[in-house]
């Protein structure tokens, strides 16, 4: 599900570490660029909140130890902090900011709070004041008395809230007035319903005074802009997401913070011209000796304006300038990371000096598209990497050899405006315990794309598209691929949606441990069997589809059922994941067939599929490469595992010769080339034979294809269809080892009349 909107985002990432996957291959026939692992579509346990100033984030749930992945809609234009201090992740708007701690209670913005506490997209609060009970925009009160009020707000409801909260931020911004007046008179404070309101944490160490002077482009004391500052000794020892924040008043930014080394950036913001200069300080000292500590922050020195140039004239969307500040070895790394939607300026203060303590790294992403026009429309998706220890000049320049060019065919049945959407970065960017992706650009639906991404083997690329959007902005249907690298000057084609639609398995080729491990289609963990095989997936390798989900264009339904030697162990339907199912012990025939349907105005072509497999299963000690995991459920709490033993499940995928990107061939005669194997990390048995039928009337009648070996594991059949014809599928491929792959797609395509 996605939301397509335009956003500038302000975040920090504290603690963790981790590393994005490899190179993607080819698969045939399709020839397609399949990216490998970690999709961020929505997957399974995805969970959308609601932030009091309307704001929605879709959380992806990662194993315990990894960074989740949080989706930003590119919505009005407003700023946001993320912080994540000891493991308490909380996403701020910056508007809201100035109020936390004075009006606002931390609690509001805090993750793991909302996933436990938002129920059916409300968020629910609680008002204290002194004088009457006030009236909030957008809040609906349900019960009140002796100074406390609880309520919620809605989506809608809260936008509401939130264009008052932004208003109230403007109007006091000039005096540094935050949470004295407006909403907030009487002593009013909000916070969320059912926990209690948050405290500072309580130093167990002597304590110093460093005070920070800002000063503006004029020269002058500062009011209003927003300093942070990060212990880099160990971010521990000073992180609480209630004193790491300060705005200046008249000049001043005051802390109470232990002895030590420390790193600062300051943002000042002018929302009226759509303007914010950034001045980082990459280290200073408090030192012990010294009671108090004073250092000097100059918006003037935010003197480099981001600018991209590209090969061919392209518009700026947006751009992304991370900076990561590891500190002494096993300690938390720390980073500034600031999304800002194309229409923005912004300048940075560039660095002359490496840290002493620690590193530094920067880089800076950057989103363009190609300006209105004819001919294929292009997109460049870019990571520069910075020098080692330095924030460098932001001029930036893209140069054809280093990208790799990526040509895009989107198939589709039904003309649309769907999006897309083109994430990753390198290692060290990934390097925090949470990772942020802003949603991505209409696409004109079927069609053509050209991408130019930079091309290195240290920076990764996740990218993924959807088919329709519903009216409040939502996405639906489509396929995301995983993160992989590319090489510079490599051209690659890839087919996105190619029909038929079906099941495809979960791939990944990762080069180095992957952050975002993937869970193989079926696997067997001890006595347990795990299934993910998620439906209406194309033909390319690493393409994932989107799954049963509920759709407004479609009624979607499921079905499962999993057999071991012929005897029913669990089935199950409807839109609920497949739950862990228990084996005997005993070596055995395990049976699993899947049903899936989407049936609406959106979906005309392969809008149902079944397919059954089977395979022997037996007690296997294996342990997985890094780049998987098994995972016991799809929740956020799931136990994750890589001892656990990948099934020899069979997998097909079809090249439909002659296939127009509306998912239609000329009448007469008809050629599908067919692949069959077995999926990844699984043992290979070789391929025994296959056959197709194939019916005009939605399954009533059948017919056999002509099919011919032209290679182990590669078929071809032949049939001829009649014009303006449905022409549904049903496949079965056996291996040598026992196993076998029965499917029938419904409607798999058509014919033109």
């Amino acid at each position: 599900m996605r939301r397509k909107s335009f956003k500038i985002f302000v975040y920090i990432i504290i603690f963790g570490c981790f590393s994005p996957s490899g190179l993607a291959g080819l698969f045939w026939p399709t020839a397609g660029a399949a990216q490998a692992a970690g999709a961020v579509a929505s997957p399974p346990g995805a969970r959308p909140l609601l932030l009091i100033d309307g704001t929605r984030l879709t959380i992806v749930p990662r194993p315990a130890g990894q960074p989740s992945v949080i989706m930003l809609p590119r919505a009005a234009f407003t700023p946001m902090i993320n912080l994540n201090s000891a493991g308490r992740h909380t996403v701020i708007p910056a508007d809201a900011l100035p109020f936390v701690g004075r009006g606002l209670d931390l609690s509001l913005f805090d993750l793991a709070a909302l996933r436990q506490l938002e129920r059916g997209g409300r968020l629910p609060v609680r008002v204290s004041y002194t004088g009457r009970r006030p009236v909030l925009p957008g809040l609906t009160i349900t019960q009140s008395g002796a100074g406390i009020a609880e309520g919620f707000l809605t989506a809608a409801s809260a936008r509401r809230f939130g264009a008052a909260l932004a208003r109230l931020a403007a109007a006091d911004h000039d005096t540094a007035s935050y949470g004295t007046d407006g909403l907030f008179a009487d002593g009013v404070s909000i916070g969320l319903a059912g926990v209690p309101a948050t405290r500072p944490v309580l130093p167990a160490f002597p304590m110093h005074t460093l005070t920070i002077h800002g000063m503006n482009l004029a020269g002058k004391p500062d009011t209003g802009g927003d300093v942070t500052i990060f212990n880099v000794d160990n971010a521990r020892r000073f992180g609480d997401p209630m004193e790491v924040n300060q705005v200046f008043s008249h000049g001043v930014a005051r802390y109470s913070v232990p002895a030590g080394h420390y790193w600062a950036f300051a943002n000042f913001f002018n929302f009226a011209t759509n303007a914010q200069r950034v001045v980082i300080l990459p280290q200073f000292t408090v030192a012990a000796r010294h009671a108090n500590t004073t250092v000097r922050v100059d918006e003037r020195a935010a003197s480099s304006r981001i600018t991209v140039s590209t090969p061919r004239p392209a518009a700026l969307q947006d751009l992304t300038l991370d900076v990561v500040r590891a500190g002494r070895p096993g300690t938390p790394t720390t980073s500034l990371t600031l999304p800002i939607p194309g229409s923005w300026k912004t300048w940075v203060s560039p660095t002359r000096k490496k840290p002493t303590v620690g590193s530094l790294h920067a880089f800076t992403q950057a989103t363009l598209t190609s300006p209105p026009g004819r001919g294929v429309p292009y997109a460049y998706s870019l990571d520069f990497v910075g020098p080692d220890g330095r924030v460098p000049s932001q001029h930036l320049v893209a140069r054809q050899s280093s990208l790799a060019t990526v040509n895009e065919r989107y198939f589709q049945d039904l003309p649309s405006t769907g999006g897309w959407l083109t994430w990753g970065g390198t290692r060290a960017e990934f390097s925090g315990a949470l990772f942020f992706a802003i949603d991505g650009d209409p696409l004109a639906l079927p069609g053509r794309q050209i991408q130019y991404l930079t091309g290195s083997p240290a920076v990764v690329w996740s990218r993924e598209y959807w088919e329709f959007n519903s009216p409040d902005g939502d996405g639906f249907g489509g396929q995301f691929s995983a993160a992989g690298s590319l090489r510079p000057g490599r051209r690659i084609n890839e087919d996105w949606n190619r029909y038929p639609l079906h099941p495809q398995p979960f791939a990944s080729f990762a080069r180095f441990i992957d952050v975002f491990p993937e869970p193989p289609s079926a696997a067997r963990a001890g006595d347990v069997l795990l299934l993910e095989e998620p439906a209406f997936g194309d033909n390319s390798l690493g393409h994932v589809g989107s799954g049963l989900v509920k759709d407004p264009g479609a009624k979607t339904t499921g079905h499962w059922e999993i057999d071991q030697d012929g005897k029913r162990l669990a089935s199950g339907g409807g839109l609920a994941a497949i739950p862990p199912v228990r084996l005997s012990a005993r070596p055995s025939m395990i049976s699993f067939t899947q049903t899936s349907s989407r049936v609406g105005r959106h979906y005309i072509l392969s809008p149902s599929s079944t397919t059954t497999w089977t395979w022997r299963s037996r007690r296997d000690a294996a342990t997985l490469p890094a780049a998987w995991a098994c995972r016991f459920g799809q929740n956020f709490n799931a136990k994750m595992t890589r001892r656990c033993a990948v099934q020899p499940m069979m997998k097909l995928a079809y090249h439909v010769a002659g296939l127009d990107l509306s998912g239609a061939t000329p009448p007469g005669a008809q050629v599908i080339g067919l692949n069959v194997g077995h999926i990844q990390l699984a043992s290979q048995p070789a391929i025994g034979d296959a056959s197709m039928a194939v019916s005009f009337d939605d399954g009533v009648t059948w017919q056999p294809a002509q099919v011919s070996v032209v290679k182990p594991g590669r078929f071809l059949a032949q049939f001829t269809a009649p014009a303006g014809s449905f022409v549904t599928l049903r496949v079965t491929a056996k291996d040598k080892a026992g196993g076998s792959i029965k499917e029938t797609i419904e409607r798999a395509y058509r014919t033109t009349s």
